[in-house]
């Protein structure tokens, strides 16, 4: 369900009340029904500041590229238009909280009906909501590029790789498929996780170092760890194409 949708669907949830004690109490309803936030997020850094009374907001930018929210409050009304607002904003991403404006306060009524210090706890909850927005908006951009940075690493590491021969084979470590896994850390020191046709080799020491040495030449990168497994064993599936057809296994 969009934001839109989330609005539209609160209007007509208020709507059913013609009766503003009546949508006070579905309020105090909908703070009651909150999730309780854990207590060591109830600091400083997380209080709304400009609210009578107070109000917690928590905010979360998880790898699925959505916000997700958490509050609270010590007075029962504000902690159900805390509610109210978590229902439309929270697991949202970054850019669909800046697109959307919060209409639905308005169009309930909520603005004329609440006392001018609700009122304005209220605009300092929509206010942060959308800083955090900004803010993990940014950081997302950040996150993308330096993935593609990454990435980019990655596969020149790759390439590297594909000049390191295995001495008694004359295919490359990568697609005689003895490499496993090549990851980055934020610091550039880069793990590659790769295997033996065998064990025992008499090689081994020195077709490691040529792995590390392969890796380190690549631009960006800091330090190399080569982790040697045999789990799983390598078997000729392992193989590129090429690489099979180098050798005659068809």
């Amino acid at each position: 369900m969009t934001i839109e949708e989330k609005q539209q669907e609160i209007i007509e949830d208020f709507s059913f009340y013609d009766d503003w004690m009546d949508k006070y109490g579905y309020l105090i309803e909908l703070g009651n029904e909150l999730q309780p936030i854990d207590a060591q997020k109830k600091n400083e850094k997380n209080i709304i500041k400009g609210c009578q009374s107070r109000v917690w907001l928590h905010a979360e930018l998880k790898d699925d590229g959505k916000v997700y929210f958490e509050g609270d409050s010590d007075a029962v009304i504000v902690k159900g238009l805390v509610a109210l607002l978590l229902k439309v904003v929270s697991e949202r991403t970054p850019q669909e909280l800046l697109e959307n404006e919060l209409h639905f306060i308005n169009d309930i009524g909520l603005s004329q009906h609440l006392s001018p210090t609700r009122s304005n706890g209220l605009l300092s909850m929509i206010k942060q909501i959308k800083l955090y927005a900004v803010a993990f908006d940014q950081l997302q951009h950040l996150i993308n590029c330096n993935k593609k940075i990454m990435d980019k690493r990655i596969d020149q590491i790759i390439e590297n790789l594909k000049e390191v021969y295995d001495p008694e084979i004359p295919v490359n470590v990568y697609d005689l498929g003895l490499i496993y896994n090549v990851d980055i850390d934020e610091n550039s020191k880069v793990t590659v996780i790769m295997t033996l046709t065998a064990p025992g080799c008499p090689v081994v020491d020195l077709l490691i170092e040529d792995i590390r040495e392969a890796v380190l030449k690549t631009e960006g990168v800091e330090d190399a760890d080569i982790e040697l497994t045999f789990e799983p064993p390598w078997d000729k599936s392992m193989m590129s194409e090429e690489a099979r057809l180098e050798l005659g296994f068809f």
